[in-house]
């Protein structure tokens, strides 16, 4: 039992440790920001490019898996401010009261038969080209795998691999949650706030739903969020065409989403444009 409690323990930790890693990438990404559940969104996009490379290059190993832990940390620490406290207690709560979502919760159907394999080549093996033809499960296979690749640590081996997954979902809360308390928010935004969080809160409430068709779908909740409310501005509208090619990295189906795209174009025409050339 107390080793069970143990356990526990050291999980909740990791968790927190890769969230504010993944914060710490994010600062790299982004010097300006509205929300700061964007960070670590921003940081799971700079995790999937680092992925990429690291994967083409010399693989992903275990020891390569803890340092680019370990830096996330320190560049959070390195670049965040001295009155943290408050935000560390908010983050905290957050974290301590959805953490339960992926301890007492089966994994989604899918993951037993498609996603672990993918997870596994990725991080026993080298780049091989065609191995779809091999193997039908790696046809479903998901950008995304890249990031979960890069959470298989001593220990905990591939125990911790929903992580990634679960910070997405923790993150879309907190967004939502935020912008909820915003001050000066129009009726019909917290409106939508709101019902985001009650579908986000009662809808995915066990990891079984968390397949990469609904972490997708959470982040283009904050995409259509910035896109209708935050229109006129720039750096918002740039962001949420950033999410919206995560999203498609994650599963495809999201280009099925498409006319959100059309929709910025035409809600900003060539203003748009010119601001972003400029």
């Amino acid at each position: 039992m107390i080793e069970e409690i143990y356990k526990l323990f050291l999980f909740f930790v990791l968790g927190l440790i890769y969230f504010y890693s993944l914060t710490g990438y994010g600062k790299i990404l982004t010097s300006k920001y509205s929300n700061f559940f964007e960070l670590p969104l921003d940081g799971s996009i700079l995790l999937l490019i680092i992925g990429y490379v690291i994967y083409l290059s010399i693989g992903i190993n275990i020891l390569l898996n803890c340092f680019i832990l370990f830096v996330g940390l320190v560049i959070f620490f390195y670049q965040e401010k001295k009155n943290s406290t408050i935000k560390f207690n908010y983050i905290f709560l957050i974290f301590f009261f959805l953490f339960s979502v992926i301890i007492i919760s089966k994994t989604h159907e899918d993951f037993d038969l498609y996603h672990f394999f993918s997870i596994s080549e990725l991080f026993n093996n080298s780049i091989r080209i065609g191995i779809s033809k091999l193997n039908p499960r790696f046809l479903h296979s998901s950008h995304f795998a890249l990031n979960q690749a890069l959470i298989i640590l001593p220990y905990f081996d591939f125990k911790i691999v929903h992580l990634p997954v679960f910070i997405i979902y923790l993150s879309s809360i907190g967004y939502f949650l935020k912008n909820s308390f915003s001050n000066n928010l129009k009726q019909n935004e917290l409106l939508f706030s709101l019902s985001c969080l009650l579908i986000l809160l009662v809808k995915f409430n066990r990891l079984s739903e968390f397949g990469y068709d609904y972490i997708s779908q959470f982040i283009l909740l904050i995409v259509f969020h910035k896109i209708y409310f935050l229109n006129l501005n720039t750096s918002e509208v740039t962001k949420a065409i950033l999410y919206f090619m995560l999203c498609i990295l994650i599963k495809p189906i999201s280009l099925l989403f498409f006319p959100i795209l059309f929709f910025i174009i035409y809600k900003r025409g060539f203003i748009f444009l010119k601001e972003i050339s400029s």
